[in-house]
């Protein structure tokens, strides 16, 4: 069989050229230190890789949504607190206004603290997020949960109204893990149970406490009211705590699972860096010697010796 001229440069330019694409892989390679390039590089390799990085991300997600959770849980669980503290001052105030001692204008002057606290209570459960979104609402996010009605107009008297829903927001943590991020205003401030049996929103309770002061009559069952609001204010509070814990703890799983997702996925397509540039070394050698060949060839003809 005879190879013509034309033939062994086809040949040696073939040769050259699978060598360039070997040695440019190879350093797309090392440039990027991934072992898989296309999904042709390896099949299944790259089936796995597109599942972990599926779980990872859907897990980095889960972590912001428990950073989210944690936000509002603390927040609710802030304003809690600091009712429980007005209340316990309220508290303070009427066993102060329950004694004989005092006269109509000491009882008037408690009664503007009452009412000072009562704004102040009134606008802590109106407390919104950095979104402007209301944590007591429910759902009716976009609407302050306590309404304040003076009835008649200009009497003085007030009444108190809850504008939001039974809503409760929960947030996914965790492959089949929800976490509620607040409770709604009608557990929290509207059904709280009173001494005489029942309920009664807390802040009527605090505007006939402060109804009471002024008109310089008994105030003695209002220590006993204010107690179980706080009561019923600390069970919700006690759950915020609880909710945190959980937060806390499912955060912990959440890492775990993407820390070794990371790892199979480093050890799927991270490449061997020291196989990597002995086999560039190689495939360079293997081109040098390829062009060097090729050069040779161009030269075995006839007519470089006539």
């Amino acid at each position: 069989m005879r190879i013509s001229t034309a033939q062994m440069q086809d040949r040696g330019v073939t040769a050259m050229l699978e060598r360039q694409s070997e040695l440019s892989k190879t350093q797309q390679q090392v440039a990027t230190g991934k072992r898989i390039l296309v999904p042709s590089d390896d099949v299944l390799g790259s089936t796995q890789i597109l599942a972990f990085n599926k779980v990872i991300e859907t897990y980095k997600q889960f972590q912001e949504n428990a950073d989210a959770a944690e936000n509002r849980v603390n927040q609710e669980e802030a304003a809690l607190t600091q009712t429980i503290n007005m209340l316990q001052r309220m508290r303070e105030l009427a066993v102060q206004g329950n004694s004989t001692s005092l006269g109509a204008n000491e009882r008037a002057l408690i009664a503007v603290e009452v009412r000072a606290i009562l704004g102040e209570m009134i606008s802590v459960a109106n407390t919104a997020d950095s979104n402007g979104e209301y944590i007591f609402a429910g759902f009716n996010v976009n609407t302050a949960p306590v309404a304040v009605t003076e009835v008649p107009p200009a009497s003085g008297l007030f009444t108190y109204s809850y504008t939001g829903d039974l809503g409760q927001r929960n947030v996914q943590i965790g492959e089949t893990r929800f976490i509620a991020t607040e409770d709604n205003g009608q557990d929290v401030f509207m059904d709280v149970p009173v001494s005489g049996g029942g309920t009664q929103n807390i802040f009527e309770t605090l505007e006939q406490f402060a109804l009471a002061l002024e008109g310089n009559t008994s105030t003695a069952n209002v220590p006993d009211d204010l107690s179980l609001a706080m009561e019923n204010l600390g069970v919700f509070r006690a759950q915020t705590g609880a909710r945190l814990n959980a937060i806390d703890s499912h955060r912990a799983l959440n890492e775990e699972i993407v820390l070794q997702g990371q790892k199979a996925l480093s050890s799927i397509e991270d490449l061997d860096f020291a196989e990597a540039v002995s086999r560039l070394n190689l495939q360079l050698t293997g081109l040098q010697a390829a062009q060097q060949s090729f050069a040779r060839i161009q030269n075995l003809s006839l007519f470089n010796f006539l």
